[in-house]
């Protein structure tokens, strides 16, 4: 049980630092060299408040300072990297060959979510800062080009039809890089699942069935669930 709880902890400490990476990339802030702050009234985090999950039922989600509250993406994001850190070791027949690969995967998918959740956009440094080590775990790349051309077909059947974007150009490039880890089974099985459940999402929940919505988190749905079925 102890390495399940070391393994939770690290991977919610891991998408704790992926936050801030997703919110500073897109607005191209330096997030390397400045400190933990709030976002409302800018004080900076001591080293307490900045444990994730428990910082924020610990504050009852509002900031010390200002008392504005925290957004509940940050700890939601927190548990999730938890368990998506702590999945591989159940799931996968002989983690630790392609653990750290797993983590990568996973931590891109977090990390896209993110940023197209916080701007609706997928930035090109996240795919290859991601990418690259990837590709070099697994050298390959003839199932992204499948799963981009799909997506780019895709894009300008919508466009004809309705006149106007319906798929992100981020959208395709980040099938570029799940691509280096999914085979063509599991990809196609990704998009069909994405698809599907972002469907299900605009019919059942969305106000205005014809706004854009981010398609990463449920691009990121799909190939976590293809790669669980098929990728162990």
């Amino acid at each position: 049980m102890s390495i399940y709880m070391l393994t939770f902890i690290l991977g919610s400490s891991i998408t704790s630092f992926l936050n801030v990476v997703a919110k500073s990339v897109p607005i191209n802030e330096n997030w390397w060299s400045r400190r933990s702050a709030c976002p409302h009234c800018q004080t900076i985090l001591t080293p307490l408040q900045l444990i994730p999950i428990l910082s924020f039922l610990a504050g009852k989600g509002r900031c010390k300072s200002c008392h504005t509250k925290i957004s509940i993406l940050y700890p939601l994001a927190e548990i999730v990297g938890g368990l998506l850190f702590t999945l591989p070791l159940i799931f996968l027949s002989n983690p630790y060959p392609q653990l750290i690969q797993t983590w990568i995967f996973f931590s891109l998918l977090l990390t896209v979510t993110l940023t197209d959740l916080y701007y609706r956009l997928i930035p090109n440094k996240i795919l290859i800062a991601f990418g690259i080590p990837l590709f070099l775990m697994q050298p390959g790349i003839a199932n992204g080009i499948a799963g981009f051309l799909f997506f780019y077909g895709a894009a300008l059947l919508g466009k004809i039809l309705f006149k106007k974007d319906t798929i992100g150009g981020g959208d395709m490039k980040l099938y570029l890089v799940i691509g280096l880890v999914l085979d063509i089974q599991s990809l196609f099985l990704s998009i069909t699942i994405s698809s599907a459940i972002a469907l299900i999402y605009v019919l059942i929940f969305a106000r205005n069935k014809y706004a854009p919505i981010p398609f990463a988190p449920f691009i990121a749905l799909g190939s976590i669930i293809a790669y669980i079925l098929f990728m162990h």
